[in-house]
């Protein structure tokens, strides 16, 4: 618990003088932050998340530029969320940054409903207003230029990545045909005769059919949304420039195949995600069903093998990236934790690759 003097200051901050500390109490205890609620009589509650100085086991730098980016980036989600669905995100948001003390203060959206607690149709039906949510989101245009990773130039953000989409867009099917390659040339056993010829079927078709650059969320995992009554709400997002339906599909993926996976990592071993798959299975599925709400039945069979397509390329970096992971040195205490150890991530690396032949072995090579 933080002391006295460090609530003082919060409060402070806030111009919140009057507040007495019984009216805070811990919530949550992320990887970055410390999470409060501050309870308020005439106003919304709020939720305070100090940042840590140790994350991971490391002490972090003071950045000041890079803190900035990160909740300037964090405003802008919840701006644009919320033009598109109101009070979706907080309303409510406010950061502070000095060397001895980072905190960023906004709306409490109320507590979640367990994943284990849900029953099959609730975990469908919220999927779907996600579904729907992130829809409206992603293609609503943002006023940020760029593509990739945000960053604040001192006045304004923008992507790190300033080429013409057309260009991005080629940049972006080329790297997938490289981590094909650089998986070819491996010793990892796997068909690779049914993996070559899908990916590259895959990524031919997907040539053709450019994406739009939106605003999207990678952190999607459950504790960033909060389900409850009927209501879903988007919290503490990680948000970037990329293609819109490659982070629909992200969002599939993780609930239906990567969340579960991830279970035996030390970062997630609380968070029950394997115990729960049933639940995340529904989810996804309801998700797509609400991405596409607005399409035809033939329309939505054309749009979800679409989606599927960009499914299994999630399903190849991951592979991918475990694969690089293992051929490092020493993994950081960081990776340890979000990952596991390196007998962990050789059983998961297997666990991908056999899921990427069946992934790649199950769909038509002419459609």
């Amino acid at each position: 618990m933080y002391t006295d003097n460090i609530w003082n200051r919060v409060l402070d901050k806030l111009n919140f003088k009057d507040k007495k500390h019984d009216h805070i109490t811990k919530i949550g205890e992320g990887a970055w932050h410390s999470v409060y609620k501050l309870d308020r009589i005439d106003s919304d509650d709020l939720v305070i998340r100090i940042k840590k100085k140790i994350a991971y086991g490391e002490l972090q730098e003071f950045d000041e530029n890079e803190l900035i980016t990160e909740y300037e980036a964090t405003k802008a989600y919840y701006e644009q969320a919320n033009k598109n669905h109101q009070n979706i995100c907080p309303t409510y948001f406010r950061y502070f940054i000095e060397p001895d003390i980072v905190f960023t203060a906004e709306t409490y959206m109320g507590k979640g409903q367990e994943l284990a607690l849900l029953e099959q149709t609730d975990g469908f039906a919220y999927g779907k207003k996600l579904g729907q949510s992130f829809n409206q989101i992603q293609t609503s245009k943002s006023e940020i230029k760029g593509f990739g990773n945000l960053h604040w130039n001192g006045t304004y953000l923008s992507g790190e990545n300033q080429q013409e989409s057309n260009k991005i867009w080629e940049n972006d099917n080329n790297h997938y045909l490289m981590v094909l390659d650089s998986l070819n040339e491996s010793r990892l056993s796997f068909n690779r005769e049914i993996v070559n010829r899908k990916i590259k079927k895959l990524i031919g078709n997907r040539r053709n059919c450019a994406q739009t650059i939106s605003l999207v969320n990678r952190d999607i995992t459950p504790e960033n949304l909060i389900l409850h009554s009927g209501r879903v709400s988007i919290i503490d997002p990680s948000p970037k420039l990329d293609f819109d339906l490659k982070f629909a599909a992200y969002f599939v993926f993780c609930y239906q195949f990567l969340l579960p996976s991830y279970s035996n990592a030390p970062r997630y071993l609380h968070n029950t995600y394997e115990e729960n798959k049933g639940i995340l299975g529904e989810i996804a599925e309801g998700f797509k069903q609400g991405y596409f709400y607005s399409f035809s039945k033939d329309e939505y069979i054309v749009q979800e093998k679409r989606l599927m397509d960009e499914y299994i390329l999630w399903m190849l970096l991951e592979t991918y990236e475990h694969y690089e992971i293992l051929n490092n040195t020493q993994p950081s205490h960081k990776v340890l934790q979000q990952m596991g150890s390196k007998e962990v991530i050789q059983n998961r690396l297997d666990l991908y690759l056999n899921e990427l032949e069946i992934l790649c072995s199950s769909f038509n090579y002419d459609t």
